[in-house]
C-alpha cells in the first residue's frame, strides 16, 4: 500500500466517522431545527466522501521511476 493509498484510505476513514457522528447527534437533538442541521452535514460528509472515491478511481498510476526502470531490466 502506498503512502497516497493510506493518505486517501484515512481520509475515507476520517469522513465516515464524522458523518455518523453527525447521525448520531441528529438521533439525539430535541427539536427539528438541529435534527435538520445534522442531518444536512451527514449529506454534505456522504457527498465529499462519494466525490473523494470518484477522484481516486479517475487517478491514472504513475509510471515507473526511472530507478525502478532500471533496476527491472538488470534483472
Amino acid at each position: 500500500m502506498t503512502s497516497t493509498d493510506l493518505f486517501q484510505q484515512r481520509a475515507n476513514e476520517l469522513i465516515q466517522h464524522r458523518a455518523k457522528e453527525c447521525r448520531r447527534l441528529a438521533a439525539a437533538a430535541r427539536n427539528a431545527n438541529d435534527k435538520a442541521f445534522w442531518l444536512g452535514l451527514v449529506a454534505r460528509w456522504e457527498a465529499l466522501e462519494s466525490q473523494k472515491l470518484q477522484q481516486a478511481a479517475q487517478v491514472k498510476p504513475r509510471p515507473l521511476l526511472r530507478r525502478q526502470s532500471v533496476l527491472a531490466s538488470a534483472d
